[in-house]
């Protein structure tokens, strides 16, 4: 037990660090510098490693070592597929079967997104920066991570967990967020959420389905201006909110 508590000690720092920016993508790991920082010795840390390899988020490189993953454009379009069959499925099955106190909390993501539009139009900046953006990421996961829930399915939602597909695409770096990209998140919430609440199914997986393929196109055009301006120079990191990183470990634990 005290093994297994230790490895996850290091797996959840060391995850941690690379959905904060912390750990750069393409940077290199050090498994006896994360063992010190951690304050335990490399076997745990070692088995976090091997672990967070197989999520994706880490690689081996032959004589290098091992660095944090970069996703290729490829595996973005593939993880915004694989998020749009699970969500828009899981949107249509949950449909008028939601309960009040899942209504109520999508509801109240719903205003929260708003929330955040608004302190963006009265602060008078274009973007925003890493505190407002926690906010709109909190909000617009949380909204997903309820429907998801929702639906019941167990298997599912283990290979929600194994694809590691939320946090490695909301942590993947992106252009900073503006008021129009608030404004139309909401607004796919919102459609979405009615269509819940009625209990129109098939309308249900068709917003979702607009709204994951609308951010799919939007991340990878952002992919291309970065490669096209030699990586990520107008990008920022997005810090995966503490609360939903832990939601998202208990999930794949299975304890949720």
């Amino acid at each position: 037990m005290e093994k297994v508590s230790r490895r996850r000690q290091a797996y959840d720092y060391i995850q941690q660090r690379i959905l904060s920016g912390e750990l750069t993508a393409g940077s290199q790991i050090s498994e006896l510098a994360l063992a010190k920082e951690i304050g335990m010795s490399r076997m745990p840390v070692r088995e976090a490693i091997r672990q967070l390899e197989v999520e994706g988020l880490v690689r081996q490189v032959p004589r290098f070592g091992t660095i944090v993953h970069t996703l290729d454009r490829a595996e973005m379009a593939e993880l915004y597929e694989v998020r749009e069959a699970l969500e828009s499925h899981t949107a249509e099955t949950v449909a008028g079967r939601l309960s009040d106190e899942d209504l109520q909390m999508l509801s109240l993501l719903c205003k929260k997104l708003m929330q955040v539009a608004r302190e963006l139009r009265d602060s008078k900046k274009r973007t925003f920066g890493p505190e407002l953006l926690q906010s709109f990421l909190a909000a617009d996961m949380g909204f997903h991570m309820v429907i998801l829930r929702a639906g019941g399915n167990r298997r599912m939602m283990k290979i929600v967990a194994d694809l590691r597909v939320l946090s490695r695409i909301f942590a993947t770096q992106r252009e900073p967020h503006d008021l129009k990209i608030v404004v139309n998140v909401y607004r796919f919430h919102r459609r979405i959420l009615r269509q819940l609440k009625i209990g129109n199914g098939p309308m249900a997986r068709y917003w979702m389905q607009e709204h994951i393929r609308t951010s799919r196109r939007l991340a990878l055009e952002s992919f291309d201006r970065r490669q096209a301006l030699g990586e990520a120079k107008n990008a920022m990191p997005l810090v995966l909110p503490q609360d939903l990183l832990e939601e998202l470990n208990q999930i794949e634990a299975g304890e949720s």
